[in-house]
């Protein structure tokens, strides 16, 4: 089997046409046309990712966060960080794949999942995708109601048990009664504005900045709970698709490119 019918059929669940305008999902490198020998899936790619799918002699590497942007770097050497990833990726004939933003929007994708795991009732999209044909189940962020309205400070610790969170940030009228809660993965600074206009109480994102916490005019509680946090689970989405559909080639989980953050 060659590595094209298994970027092809990801393509297929998470549609490529529904990543941003800046973004870069897809093959970063190499050359899909070669036989798969197996698949490792993360969150980041790194060298040690890299070393870690040549012991399991996988030539496909799946990544959530892409190494290159559209207007990102213009040179390849390995003088940084990416560079040094993709020059030791192509030296041992790798090709490295991203789903970043159409995974974030697709139906079943990370935002779907994000809200399954609040137990969030009557699920929509937030910001509808743009892509033709796509809008009524595709987009950035979901909105639903909790099964039972809870007081603010319920809510935030129902938020860290059910995201299994050591902490997070939060800004709000605590007197609120929480019912109706917007979520983004990732840095979802951008929609805050979003979830007003849709009625929620409640809006549950990532990579909120000081300035952003006052968007809402204490009309909304506003939780950060940190960016990879709102998206970990994305690699389990992505080798479920694989392991669903694929049998004959070996497909894992890295468990080398988690960023490491201590709290004191």
């Amino acid at each position: 089997m060659k590595i094209k019918e298994v970027t092809n059929y990801l393509e297929e669940r998470f549609p490529l046409c529904l990543q941003e305008d800046f973004d870069n999902c897809g093959v970063q490198c190499g050359d899909v046309e070669q036989e798969i020998t197996g698949a490792l899936v993360c969150f980041e790619m790194s060298e040690k990712v890299i070393e870690e799918a040549l012991a399991m002699n996988a030539n496909l590497v799946i990544s959530h966060h892409p190494l290159m942007l559209k207007r990102g770097i213009c040179k390849i050497e390995p003088t940084n960080r990416v560079g040094s990833v993709i020059c030791k990726a192509l030296g041992h004939n790798m090709v490295l794949y991203s789903m970043h933003t159409n995974i974030d929007s697709a139906e079943g994708g990370g935002n779907d999942v994000f809200a399954e795991k609040l137990d969030l009732r009557n699920v929509r999209v937030l910001v509808p995708s743009e892509a033709e044909g796509m809008a009524e189940h595709n987009g950035l962020g979901r909105i639903g109601t909790l099964s039972e309205p809870m007081p603010v400070m319920d809510f935030l610790r129902y938020v860290k048990t059910k995201m299994n969170l050591q902490v997070l940030r939060y800004h709000g009228d605590t007197s609120k009664i929480i019912s109706t809660v917007a979520v983004c993965g990732g840095g979802g600074a951008s929609f805050i504005e979003d979830a007003l206009r849709a009625g929620a109480d409640a809006y549950v994102s990532g990579d909120i900045k000081y300035h952003d916490f006052f968007k809402a005019e204490n009309r909304m509680l506003i939780a950060d709970i940190g960016h990879y946090e709102g998206e970990f689970f994305i690699k389990e989405i992505i080798y479920k698709a694989l392991k669903e559909k694929f049998s004959n080639f070996a497909a894992a989980i890295s468990k080398m490119d988690i960023l490491e953050v201590l709290y004191l």
